[in-house]
């Protein structure tokens, strides 16, 4: 019987040992702007294959941008691919468009986006990069050309 405590015990130490462990993150926050002008409205990826990642954030009126997902703040640590691209997903509290145009409603509608060039839009043409570190982190800045 004595025994069996204590391969039990043992079974109970191996596991809690092989549980899920705590991914270092690191905030990740910035802006994006082209030609020192923000950038409103558009999406901003950050995406690493190597640790199976890829976040969006949308950017607003001053082209700022922070990622939290599930309730946690920033990414996994690690070197990202960036891509900008126009467009957005939809906010809370916007409804869905109608066909057909009705009277004003509350919600205002999205600023419209500045043209990003074409190379933006794909991680693997666009030349931007981040390598987020656990902890802080500064600013993850990109000043986009034509």
């Amino acid at each position: 019987m004595n025994r069996t405590r204590s391969l039990a015990l043992l079974g109970l130490v191996l596991a809690a040992g092989c549980g899920p462990k705590e991914i270092p993150r690191g905030p990740v926050r910035g802006r994006v702007t082209l030609n020192n002008q923000p950038v409103a409205g558009a999406t901003i990826v950050f995406e690493s294959k190597a640790l199976g990642v890829a976040q969006t954030a949308t950017l607003d009126a001053d082209g700022r941008y922070e990622f939290a997902s599930y309730g946690a703040s920033g990414l996994p640590a690690g070197s990202y691919k960036v891509s900008v691209s126009a467009g957005r997903f939809m906010q809370p509290g916007e409804e869905i468009p109608l066909v057909a145009p009705k009277a004003k409603s509350a919600t205002p509608e999205p600023k419209k986006t500045v043209a990003i060039p074409d190379k933006y839009a794909k991680a693997e043409t666009s030349g931007l990069t981040a390598d987020v570190k656990a902890g802080d982190n500064s600013s993850f800045d990109f000043d986009l050309k034509p």
